[in-house]
């Protein structure tokens, strides 16, 4: 199970109604991407993590490591921004020159960097503190309670549960190759993904036509049951 199902299911405001909290974390989400302050841009995110640590009672570590991914994108980003190219260094506060030209940083893209990183992080945290705190299964409530067409909810169910799928048969068969030191050096490390990719696309091949056998001895008419406490929808 990955770490953001696992904390979805197990957090203290799992058994909340879904329509609660995809409400609040749209609300947030929306000022956040409309606000030019960052006083209420950091403001969203202190509550955000509040909620998903005090409240939801997630693991502070387990939160920030799950953050570290989207931060390191989120700052090259940034840098990229950050970054002006220029023939004249006077509209600089500092550069160096590179042949003809100059690299700095000047005050208008220090500033837009600076908002454009709290706004970031701020929608990254209502879009965290949604999926942490919602299980799968309500999720699909919310989309059958909204009246989004049934191919697209059992396309999501078919695309989450072979997610899973795929992330078991890569650990297993890292796993062995890994007690086989496939890995022990960069030759053969490349040809233990080379191994690894063409092995994986067979087994998913597999699963899937096991599932298709599976859903036929069901008697599968085209459409996928949801079931889940009721109590929580209502």
């Amino acid at each position: 199970m990955l770490l953001i199902d696992k904390y979805a299911y197990t957090n203290k405001l799992s058994n909340i109604n879904p329509k609660i909290k995809v409400g609040i974390g749209t609300i947030f989400l929306i000022v956040s991407m409309l606000t030019h302050s960052i006083l209420i841009l950091s403001s969203i995110m202190i509550l955000m993590s509040l909620s998903i640590v005090c409240i939801a009672k997630i693991d502070l570590k387990s939160y920030l490591k799950l953050l570290k991914i989207p931060i390191y994108f989120l700052f090259m980003g940034i840098i990229i921004n950050l970054i002006n190219i220029s023939f004249n260094h006077e509209n600089l506060l500092y550069s160096f020159k590179f042949f003809n030209l100059y690299i700095g940083v000047s005050s208008q893209s220090l500033n837009t960097s600076l908002y454009l990183l709290f706004r970031s992080m701020s929608c990254l945290m209502c879009v965290y503190f949604f999926v942490l705190t919602t299980p799968f299964n309500q999720l699909l409530f919310l989309l059958k309670s909204l009246h989004i067409s049934d191919t697209i909810i059992e396309l999501s169910m078919l695309t989450y549960r072979f997610i899973f799928i795929f992330l078991e048969e890569v650990s297993d068969i890292r796993k062995s190759q890994e007690l086989r030191f496939g890995y022990i050096n960069l030759k053969t490390s490349y040809k233990s993904i080379g191994l690894l990719g063409n092995l994986l696309y067979k087994r998913m091949m597999k699963r899937y036509e096991d599932m298709s056998i599976s859903l036929d001895m069901k008697l599968y008419d085209g459409k996928f049951q949801i079931v889940g406490d009721e109590n929580v929808y209502d």
